[in-house]
């Protein structure tokens, strides 16, 4: 095999590596948001234009 083509296999397999981690990540952990909004009462922001 010729060193480029090692060099792209290698960069083939490190990116599926990442990729794997990154998509691990995202599938495993709990947003923040969805944490709060289950532990705290709604809360309604309404926004006010101002007096002109």
């Amino acid at each position: 095999m010729k060193f480029e083509s090692q060099i792209l296999v290698s960069l083939f397999v490190v990116c599926f590596v990442v990729c794997a981690l990154v998509m691990g990540a995202m599938l495993k952990t709990t947003p923040a948001s969805l944490q709060l909004a289950g532990t705290h009462a709604a809360v309604v922001v309404v926004p006010v234009a101002p007096a002109s």
